[in-house]
């Protein structure tokens, strides 16, 4: 994870991109937004989104109301 000036970026390494093609299979989701599970679960972090899609994962989501 790459941290500076109060924001980070969570990255997937290459051998990683299993996981993001595992992820799309099981929750039907499109590239972006397994790629953003993938690193939810790799990073243990909660998806910050209006994006219903996260709704049918299992970590699920939160909408951007509930951390304002």
């Amino acid at each position: 994870m790459v941290i500076s000036a109060g924001s980070a970026v969570a990255l997937l390494n290459a051998d990683e991109m299993e996981a993001v093609a595992d992820h799309a299979a099981t929750f039907n989701l499109d590239f972006d937004d397994a790629y953003q599970y993938a690193a939810a679960e790799k990073y243990d972090l909660t998806i910050i989104s209006f994006d219903k899609d996260f709704d049918k994962t299992t970590r699920g989501r939160a909408e951007p109301s509930a951390i304002a």
